[in-house]
């Protein structure tokens, strides 16, 4: 059964004994399955066993007896099973899935619709089926500014924007930042100076920062970012979000010309101010492309995803020519602008 990853009532999802997580989000990934690891504490008195489906699959017998028998000092237990794929299927009792009485909370990477254990947890009336897909730079943006709200503390638009113009966050790196705010409003008061210093990305390859190269056809970095993010695994999701971004805020910047300002006096006076250090930047993309440009490049941000999509398995290598096209603005040749 299908469960929404916002707005989860879980007190109706631990009716279920089986969950299956799944998607690019790992920061959303891990943040349900601690909630879901929390509720089951408190309120069914669980406590949790983790493994991995490597470890079960050449063990098989561990999860047989997870199963089928309980704890031997009567505790209950739910059990976390990570980077689990269609191969835990092979050690699943499938006929009798709708029979499980344990709770098993099992955690994927991207699963296409024709994977197996999607289809199974998709259909089961027993299975939580919780697609986590990547959120867009606009909804981490609210989360930011809720989750700030929530613990009184004020933040201008004009440096929430700025933070967002340096930093590609997730829901990690917010929950990080907001655990270190509540610490520090024990014994001082939160400036903007401080939200600087504590809100970063905790990304070392930087999707923003791949997108600034690619809008400036910076090739030697571009080759370098691309290098360090395939040896930590790639995130078309992420990457294609963060291109949108930035193409988006060049067209804002270029429509609100109304007075026929030149660049250096254009990116000067848009409003919301534009942070500092993106200044020069902003500027040598703006010299560099026109708006049909930046809209056509927009459709075709939108196709790579599609594809990337469509052709899970070889997405690094679509995006990666993707990449490379737009640095050159190759991607525009024979398109008609």
């Amino acid at each position: 059964m299908i469960f929404k990853s916002f707005g989860l009532n879980f007190n109706d999802i631990l009716k279920k004994n089986l969950f299956l997580l799944y998607g690019e989000n790992l920061s959303l990934i891990t943040e349900i399955s601690e909630k879901l690891i929390e509720e089951a504490a408190n309120k069914l008195g669980l406590s949790t066993k983790r493994y991995q489906e490597e470890y079960l699959i050449q063990n098989q017998e561990v999860l047989e007896q997870l199963i089928k028998s309980d704890n031997l000092f009567g505790e209950q237990e739910i059990i976390i099973i990570g980077k689990t794929t269609d191969k835990i299927l092979g050690i699943l009792d499938e006929e009798n899935i709708e029979n499980y009485q344990k709770k098993i909370i099992f955690l994927s990477d991207t699963l296409t619709k024709k994977s197996k254990l999607r289809m199974l947890a998709e259909k089961s009336n027993n299975f939580a089926c919780i697609p986590c897909y990547n959120d867009t730079p606009e909804q981490i943006q609210n989360i930011l500014a809720q989750k700030l709200k929530e613990n009184k503390v004020t933040i201008s638009r004009e440096l929430l924007n700025s933070i967002f113009e340096i930093n590609s966050l997730n829901r990690q790196d917010i929950n990080e930042a907001i655990k270190k705010i509540q610490l520090l409003q024990k014994t001082s008061t939160i400036n903007e100076e401080t939200l600087k210093s504590i809100i970063y990305s905790s990304n070392d390859s930087d999707n923003f920062e791949i997108s600034n190269y690619c809008l400036l056809g910076d090739k030697k970095n571009i080759n370098k970012t691309l290098s360090n993010i395939y040896s930590q695994g790639i995130s078309f999701n992420e990457i294609l979000a963060a291109l949108k971004y930035k193409v988006n805020k060049l067209i804002d910047i270029l429509e609100s010309n109304h007075n026929k300002l030149n660049i250096g006096q254009l990116v000067e006076s848009y409003k919301p101010a534009i942070f500092w250090n993106e200044k020069k930047i902003i500027k040598e993309q703006l010299n560099r492309w026109e708006i049909k440009e930046l809209y056509q490049l927009l459709d075709i941000i939108s196709e790579t995803e599609i594809n990337c999509k469509k052709n899970y398995e070889i997405s690094p290598t679509i995006l990666k020519q993707f990449i490379i096209n737009t640095s050159t603005k190759a991607c525009l040749e024979n398109r008609f602008l």
